[in-house]
């Protein structure tokens, strides 16, 4: 019983870890209006992008390697001032999501460890 148990939180974990990313797109700061996307494969994170003259919001799948100043500069205008921030877990780009988030498949997978190994340490 115990083994099927730690089987199946081993595949749920796995199955997981291959899912597309999910992001808010629009040009606002209201989640309402933002179409929930998932983003192809290549986006690994999402972005939020504040221009800070206009106060506009633009929110997005983004690529993790491009998640500099200089790149986010190069794509919403260099003579502009802008915040941004990236993240990588789904629909992090909300408006007021300010949480940390402790990766479940890590979590899964660290309980599993420490589990088989209190399990070969008992028997």
């Amino acid at each position: 019983m115990e083994n099927t148990l730690l089987r199946s939180l081993l595949f749920l974990s796995l199955c997981s870890m291959g899912s597309a990313l999910s992001c808010f797109q629009c040009n606002t700061d209201n989640d309402e209006t933002c179409i929930r996307t998932g983003c192809p494969i290549e986006y690994n994170v999402c972005i939020n992008v504040t221009i800070i003259a206009t106060r506009e919001l633009v929110r997005r799948c983004w690529l993790d390697e491009h998640c500099q100043s200089k790149d986010v500069q190069a794509e919403f205008g260099e003579d502009k001032d802008i915040s941004f921030v990236c993240c990588n877990w789904d629909l992090c780009n909300s408006r007021t999501n300010r949480t940390i988030r402790i990766d479940v498949n890590l979590f899964l997978l660290g309980f599993l460890a420490a589990s088989a190994g209190l399990h070969l340490i008992w028997f």
